[in-house]
């Protein structure tokens, strides 16, 4: 039998040179990239606030709008940051049609006939756009609102420029933002215009007939057809089953998305702008955003006397005014862990976990969105792709916002946030533990279901079978594999209790 060894790259600890040269980075762009580093050089700066969208296209990437090219879009803003930005630029008339259908099409539909009637109107909106989502560069996004702005109240709020219209408007310059063609941009937009109104009329009259039904289209699933069947997904599976249920088969593409995006300007830029005034919402505002929020989520299940589980701040106090000048404020679910104490469930668990806590049992705790914004902000300072819900506990949350200010996103500097994911450490370890082990019990409860409901085995010699398999993946230990094999039978029932 052929064997394949893979060495699997540690991109959080790697060396941008080590990066650069990795098989799975070499056609792509970053922090450590040929082309950051020349940036860097040129205009004799080393912050960096490059996103992932430009991280996630190739060195030769080249804006179909304004026709430039990476090295000439970048440019270094008066904080002292290299700024290095894509954006997805798209059709708003599209938003507005969807609004549309999910408003009149998809409301009051029998449940049998809903599956339907939202494959339609999924498949009529590429009809409506004038131009399907496409990545730009910032300044040529930006352009799209300032013409806007510009043309005045005539130009229709769900109206949008097409790329090779902005283009035709956008006086680009090498390493800086773009300036507007007025004239141009008028005639352009007239023309636009007209083929808008259009396709707003056909939105009209495609929404009557979807409402009616006229375009439902049965469709069935395939319950025979195998999934991942392709080389890609085979070799998937193969790493997969010989880790078993206790191993992890590393985020690659995460890891290396964070190890390429740099956010050095996000804090430094604010800090350098003009202080937004701090106010609290009116008793009109507080109820129009919390109608607005009556919707299924953490918001509308929380009671009026809900205060945030890491800040203790209140429904009110949680909002304040973004940078577009509207009010926001969301809830957020999080996991908190309690620890193990039963004794031969410890015994079990250390042949997987010797260090402490070891983490037996999870409760739902609900925070508002500035302290979800420290965990996000912490997920990326860590960069290993694992994203931010279990890198600090709640304890160490609550000691970086202190005393919180009401209506105001709180302050935490980078060097606290990490010394906060080293005194997180190993809570942080025991808590992707608890999930590992949630996924060892399943596992079991599942290969004895393949013997006991796909092939019609006795229990008994179901469970036998089981064992061998998950022994030999080690998943399951070679000493005393019966009785441990019984224990996640029964913890599988617990955890899903």
């Amino acid at each position: 039998m052929r064997e394949i060894i893979i060495q699997v790259p540690d991109f959080a600890t790697m060396d941008d040179d080590d990066v650069q040269h990795h098989p799975l980075a070499r056609s792509r762009d970053g922090r450590w990239s040929a082309l950051s580093k020349y940036l860097k050089q040129r205009f004799e700066a080393e912050r960096m606030n490059l996103n992932e969208a430009w991280a996630m296209t190739s060195l030769g990437w080249r804006c179909p709008a304004c026709r430039r090219e990476k090295a000439e879009i970048a440019r270094k803003t008066d904080s002292g940051v290299i700024l290095c930005q894509l954006e997805r630029h798209h059709d708003h008339l599209g938003d507005l049609a969807a609004r549309l259908l999910r408003e009149t099409v998809c409301q009051d539909v029998p449940e049998t006939l809903y599956a339907q009637r939202k494959r339609a109107c999924v498949s009529v909106l590429p009809l409506v756009e004038r131009f399907a989502e496409t990545l730009v560069c910032l300044d040529c996004n930006a352009a799209d609102a300032a013409m806007k702005k510009e043309l005045g109240d005539g130009v229709q709020r769900d109206f949008s420029f097409s790329p090779s219209e902005i283009g035709g408007f956008a006086v680009a310059q090498p390493n800086q933002s773009h300036t507007l063609d007025f004239e141009m941009g008028k005639e352009i937009w007239l023309k636009a215009d007209a083929d808008f109104r259009q396709r707003l009329a056909f939105v009209e009259q495609i929404v009557g007939r979807l409402r009616r039904g006229l375009h439902d289209r049965e469709q069935y699933i395939d319950l025979y057809s195998l999934a991942d069947d392709r080389d890609a997904g085979m070799f998937l599976n193969l790493a997969t089953d010989q880790l078993g249920a206790r191993g992890r088969l590393p985020q690659l593409s995460l890891a290396l998305r964070a190890r390429s995006c740099a956010n050095d300007g996000h804090k430094s830029a604010s800090k350098r702008g003009p202080i937004r005034r701090v106010r609290a919402p009116t008793p009109q505002e507080f109820a129009d955003h919390d109608r607005a929020m009556q919707k299924p989520g953490p918001w509308g299940k929380a009671s009026t006397d809900w205060r945030c589980a890491c800040c203790s701040r209140s429904k009110q106090e949680i909002m304040r005014i973004s940078s577009k000048g509207k009010w926001t404020g969301h809830i957020h679910e999080i996991c908190d862990y309690r620890e193990e104490v039963d004794e031969r469930a410890l015994a079990y668990r250390s042949a997987h976990r010797t260090e402490s806590p070891i983490f037996g049992s999870h409760l739902k705790i609900t925070i508002c969105q500035d302290c979800k914004l420290v965990l996000t902000d912490a997920g990326k300072l860590r960069g290993d792709g694992r994203g931010g819900d279990n890198c600090l506990s709640p304890d160490v949350i609550r000691s970086l916002v202190g005393d919180a200010k009401p209506n105001r996103r709180h302050e935490i500097a980078d060097q606290q946030l990490q010394h906060a994911l080293e005194a997180s450490r190993a809570w942080s370890n025991a808590a992707d533990d608890f999930w590992e082990h949630c996924g060892h019990a399943s596992e079991a409860s599942l290969r004895l279901l393949q013997y006991t409901k796909g092939r019609g085995m006795a229990l008994a010699l179901a469970k036998q079978h089981a064992i061998a398999d998950l022994t030999q993946s080690g998943s399951l230990p070679g000493w005393n594999a019966e009785e441990i094999f019984e224990w996640l039978l029964r913890e599988r029932d617990r955890l899903d209790g």
